[in-house]
């Protein structure tokens, strides 16, 4: 039956001869299924932030929206319209404002308004719908990616409309965004009078009154409702606090990662050393590097599919890439992953950064992080391994390379891919899905039929985030962090919160 369904991944719009309709085949996210660990372990290390909350302001402003709509008893339709025009006004604010280089991303709807803004006026009942040449079709705006966030740092209560919750400071909130309200309720606003209301802009939080409020609910785990969640939360900002304090940070991803994942700072730093977070942390950023190469080197098979491909061809064109020999001499050549103190080597960094092709260049990453699996020890070691023996995960892949240690480089290659597409098709079927309407959904890029293989578009190969950059910049927004001259420092107010 699963091979049925599988061949009726030929059924699309545009492909061989014998595709029909009936069959959704638009690309789904994560195809070979090996990013679950380590997103789950970002949740349980940086609760509170997500890949998708930069703003530290817009947990302020929702907030906001629910004090009024409980206050006024507004309807689902009513709040819906007061949160959007509240975040058209932020997003005109922070135009008007131009801020400059603070670390934050552009305010959210920002490049939808932008040519309104540049005509100098945004009418409201046109900028705030949730249509196409809106700030945002979604009806509940941008709450939608906040709301979980919001919802488990006690901001605001489980519901279906945004509710205040327990930890949610009417005062602090209220006077950080006085008269925002105001201008979400005016017809039309000007560019020229939105200069004078910086307060407003996503920058400004961190010298307000909410930004005060939430930066201690944020690194103070006791005042907010789930303590270990919060204490888990405050030590990963400790930890990422003092990486800036003692070392120069421009890139919080590439920068803190490598710090994180080698050499002896995380053990013999004072302040880092006595974290129970910061082996969580380096297991995690060494398993996200095998998560990672993995990534690309599907990606990258998938690039090479042209047309109508056997199998066995691709399978050749990696085998190609190898060198000649054993799998173990390839093996022998790649860097140490363990300094003469014993801490971790940067290898993969190593191997990142090498002129290798890009499948020998992910294989040798691979190789080498498999090697950890016995250098690792303590909860450094439960982080990077998670479930014990998956498929695709460290300790399956270590095993795979002493089963085949004296054999061709090659041969290794080979099966490696008939691996991965084995593995690419069987996380599609179980992803596949039934409509109402008759039609099956399944998510994939790379097809097969009879052994051949064709692709619909390109996989993409970008790194699993980790939430650091996205921790970074809400404790900006809220006062804790500041970048100056192109480095992240703790501001005065961070530190007295930290120390």
């Amino acid at each position: 039956m699963a091979s049925k369904i599988w061949e009726a991944s030929m059924y699309m719009v545009q492909g061989p001869a014998w595709s029909t309709t009936g069959l959704d085949v638009a690309a789904g996210r994560y195809p070979l299924s090996i990013e679950r660990h380590v997103m789950r372990m970002a949740d349980l290390l940086v609760p509170g932030v997500t890949t998708v909350t930069p703003h530290a302001r817009y947990y302020s402003l929702h907030a906001l929206v629910a004090i009024e709509a409980e206050r006024r008893r507004l309807s689902p339709q009513q709040a819906q319209d007061l949160l959007r025009r509240s975040e058209v006004v932020m997003a005109a604010v922070s135009y008007a404002h131009d801020h400059g280089e603070t670390g934050l991303p552009r305010a959210h709807g920002l490049d939808a308004l932008v040519g309104r803004l540049q005509g100098g006026e945004v009418v409201m009942a046109e900028a705030a719908l949730p249509v196409k040449g809106g700030y945002v079709r979604n009806v509940w705006g941008f709450w939608n990616p906040y709301a979980a966030s919001e919802v488990s740092l006690g901001i605001l209560a489980p519901a279906s409309m945004p509710t205040p919750g327990p930890a949610c400071a009417v005062e602090q909130v209220t006077a950080g965004l006085d008269g925002i309200l105001e201008l979400a309720a005016r017809q039309s606003l000007a560019v020229d009078e939105l200069r004078g209301h910086p307060h407003l802009c996503v920058c400004a939080g961190g010298g307000a009154a909410d930004g005060t409020w939430l930066a201690r609910l944020l690194c103070l785990p006791g005042e907010q409702p789930a303590e270990a969640a919060g204490l888990s939360r405050q030590n990963t900002i400790r930890l990422l606090a003092r990486v800036m304090r003692t070392h120069e940070i421009g890139d919080v991803t590439n920068d803190v990662r490598s710090l994180i994942a080698y050499g002896d700072f995380l053990t013999s730093d004072p302040v880092t050393a006595p974290l129970d977070t910061a082996p969580v942390w380096r297991g995690v950023v060494l398993r996200n590097y095998a998560v990672s190469a993995w990534r690309r080197l599907w990606s990258w098979l998938v690039s090479q599919v042209d047309g109508l491909m056997p199998a066995d061809d691709l399978a050749e064109r990696f085998a190609d890439s190898m060198p000649d020999g054993t799998l173990a001499a390839f093996m022998d050549g790649l860097p140490a992953t363990v300094t003469p103190t014993g801490a971790p080597a940067p290898a993969e960094e190593q191997l990142r950064a090498s002129d290798l092709p890009d499948p020998v260049r992910e294989l040798a990453v691979l190789i080498v992080n498999a090697r950890r699996v016995k250098e690792l020890s303590g909860r450094g070691r439960d982080a990077f391994l998670g479930q014990r023996g998956v498929e695709l995960g460290p300790e399956w892949m270590a095993w795979r390379l002493a089963e085949s240690r004296s054999g061709s480089s090659r041969d290794f290659a080979r099966r490696l891919t008939h691996d991965l597409l084995t593995r690419g098709r069987r996380v599609a079927l179980s992803k596949a899905r039934r409509r109402p309407d008759g039609t099956l959904w399944l998510p994939t890029r790379l097809h097969e039929r009879d052994g051949l293989l064709f692709r619909t578009s390109q996989e993409g190969r970008g790194d699993v985030g980790l939430r650091l950059a996205q921790l970074t910049s809400v404790l900006a927004g809220a006062g804790v962090l500041e970048l100056a001259d192109g480095t992240w420092r703790v501001t005065d107010a961070g530190q007295v919160l930290l120390d």
